[in-house]
């Protein structure tokens, strides 16, 4: 009878331990292609993924439940048709975000590089987080691509986890 109660206790603390550590956090991705139509027009990235708690997704908007501080970073894969410029940066509530802005210059059609957007952000619940990219040409943005015989590179990957 010890032993059963002994076991039952162990597994409530082991429980209530993995409850209290449960983090709130999303992964998000696309395996789509995103490039520029016209030059230096901002254009929001769609992503998609798995709900999880704390997060609604829709597009390009990813909605925070959980009111927080959070770690957010998004790496966008760029390249495209022609030379020129990429730029990443979040915008929250339909506002971008002050002195957000990163930049990638593609040097030829053969030329990708990852583009990372990364810090702390605070959200009340009910923010909206969306990315936006422009470019300094048509046909550059966030280039998906699927070698033979290994995963999808996506066009971008997007983290959120909170950290209080």
């Amino acid at each position: 009878m010890h032993k059963i109660i002994a076991t039952l206790a162990a597994g409530l603390i082991t429980l209530a331990g993995s409850t209290a550590m449960a983090a709130t956090f999303i992964n998000l991705s696309s395996d789509d292609s995103q490039v520029a139509k016209a030059a230096g027009q901002p254009v929001a990235v769609t992503m998609g993924g798995m709900a999880a708690p704390g997060f609604t997704i829709s597009g390009s908007k990813l909605t925070f439940t959980a009111a927080g501080d959070y770690f957010v970073y998004a790496a966008a894969q760029i390249g495209g048709s022609a030379p020129g410029a990429v730029y990443l940066w979040p915008r929250v509530n339909g506002k971008d975000v002050d002195d957000s802005n990163s930049i990638q210059y593609v040097t030829s059609p053969q030329f990708t590089a990852v583009l990372v957007s990364a810090g702390e952000m605070s959200f009340k619940a009910g923010d909206v987080l969306e990315f936006m990219y422009a470019a300094s040409a048509p046909g550059l943005g966030l280039v998906a691509s699927k070698p033979p015989g290994m995963p999808t590179v996506p066009s971008i990957l997007l983290t959120a986890y909170k950290l209080n």
